[in-house]
């Protein structure tokens, strides 16, 4: 194998190459880093570089010894700028690494830098004024999605072989979807989490492979001190799962939504796609969806979410010594604020109630089911500038987003592990993922199916097409 083709591979071949000493650590490294600085610069997928980290390499242990990882610049890294995509945070820099980095240093990575981010974290797309956009490599007028958009970008690009990512409301998942990766959204309480946010957002990672996600769970699973959740750490390792173990499932599909919401046809396509191929794996496929108000429930979340977002923005201002306001966060964060601030604690606690008992419905539905399958978004990957927060309030993004992203929150709020897996690619050559719901707690049975389709219908080649 030469160097250069070495993007081409994902996590686990690299880590089996190192231990068969047929690679070096600091040529891997050398290696990504070269992509990085020649791709970026178009792509702006990394907005912080921290090569720095390259001198501790002969420190690492773990069993990711020698690999490169890349960390979404929402999570702190001591003596590193987090910038949370706002100009609010300018200037700042973090005291200290929080669990998550902790945890994959013990691994043994190697973090090459941060990964871009809107601001705060807030939209399905990485277009944050202070840090600039994030371009898809597959075609660069279109976004990564978000708001892991900048992780999802470099991982497809190449620059990593696999990344850090965390989802409040698809941020794993949209931007898997729409730059051709896997991404899976762990079971609320399997990795750690912050409060903020009202415990919807958990972290994991995008990866081009099934196994390499399996690898990295294992890696960061497990509750920190003081967790308010926390879902027991699995008996069996994730590392090495495959599909062959895997009995048929029932599976319950639905690609087009009626009245509910308007669905692309090209989404449409790639989840009937999806489902036939499920079938023709020996699986049952039935159309059917959880009995539920999807509407109502949306605007439940849209409630807690503002809420968690404007608490979210006021502490992380504090923490760098300035106070929220016009000029230092854009239009739609700072009016997000203003509209966060104004609900009444009856009004969070209503909405809050609300949710639990939809997500009551659906878990039943899943007592029947195994897996539901559905689209990740109601469109394929989104025109750059859709979501310019410098331009547009609060509710008008909210209106953008609730003709794109209306489906992937569900799963963070009942808490069940959800994936998507890139089994479709469009005529304008844009990918475009699947969205499996899982049972609570059961990631196992997501990776094996994902392992599965990965097989039937493999992906990999298509990344030769990013130059």
């Amino acid at each position: 194998m030469e160097i250069k083709e070495l993007h081409q591979y994902d996590g686990t071949a690299v880590r089996q190459m190192l231990y068969r000493n047929e690679l070096k650590e600091e040529e891997v490294m050398k290696h990504y880093q070269a992509v990085i600085d020649r791709k970026n610069p178009e792509l702006n997928a990394v907005v912080h570089k921290t090569y720095e980290e390259v001198n501790h390499l002969n420190e690492r242990t773990g069993p990711l010894k020698g690999l490169p990882f890349l960390i979404k610049d929402l999570n702190s890294m001591k003596d590193q700028p987090m910038s949370l995509g706002s100009k609010v945070m300018e200037g700042f820099k973090a005291g200290f690494d929080d669990v998550i980095v902790q945890r994959y240093k013990r691994a043994g990575l190697t973090i090459l830098g941060k990964t871009n981010t809107p601001e705060f974290g807030f939209t399905p797309a990485t277009e944050s004024m202070y840090l600039g956009y994030t371009k898809n490599p597959w075609n660069k007028d279109y976004s990564p999605g978000g708001s892991s958009g900048g992780a999802a970008a470099a991982v497809a690009a190449g620059m990593a072989p696999f990344a850090h990512a965390s989802d409040g409301g698809g941020s794993i998942r949209i931007p898997a979807s729409c730059c051709g990766l896997f991404g899976l959204k762990p079971t609320r309480g399997r990795t750690p989490f912050s409060i903020k946010l009202n415990s919807l957002a958990v972290s994991h990672a995008v990866t081009r492979s099934v196994r390499d996600s399996a690898v990295l769970l294992d890696v960061l699973q497990g509750p920190q001190v003081g967790d308010l959740f926390a879902t027991p750490v699995s008996d069996t390792p994730y590392t090495g799962i495959d599909h062959y173990s895997l009995q048929p499932l029932k599976i319950a599909y639905l690609a087009d939504f009626g009245e509910l919401m308007e669905i692309d046809e090209d989404v449409q396509k790639a989840v009937q796609s999806t489902a036939e191929l499920c079938e023709s794996l020996g699986h049952h496929v039935e159309i059917a969806y959880p009995d539920f108000d999807l509407h109502r429930f949306m605007e439940a979340f849209v409630t807690v979410w503002v809420v968690g977002g404007a608490l979210a923005v006021k502490e992380a201002s504090r923490m760098n010594g300035k106070e929220p306001s016009s000029e230092n966060l854009e239009k739609m964060l700072y009016t997000l604020v203003q509209k966060g601030t104004a609900y009444t604690a009856m009004e969070y606690e209503k909405a809050r109630v609300f949710l639990g008992e939809e997500s009551v419905k659906v878990h039943r539905f899943f007592e029947k089911y195994d897996v539901l399958l559905t689209p990740v978004t109601s469109k394929p990957s989104l025109p750059l500038g859709c979501y310019n927060g410098e331009e547009k309030t609060i509710d008008e993004i909210l209106a953008v987003s609730e003709q794109y992203a209306h489906l992937s929150p569900v799963a963070n709020v009942t808490g069940q592990p959800a994936m998507s897996v890139p089994l479709y690619w469009n005529k304008e050559n844009l990918p475009i993922g699947s969205h499996f719901m899982g049972k609570f707690g059961d990631e196992s049975t997501l990776l094996k199916l994902a392992a599965q389709l990965e097989e039937a219908r493999p992906w990999w080649h298509r990344y030769k097409e990013i130059q």
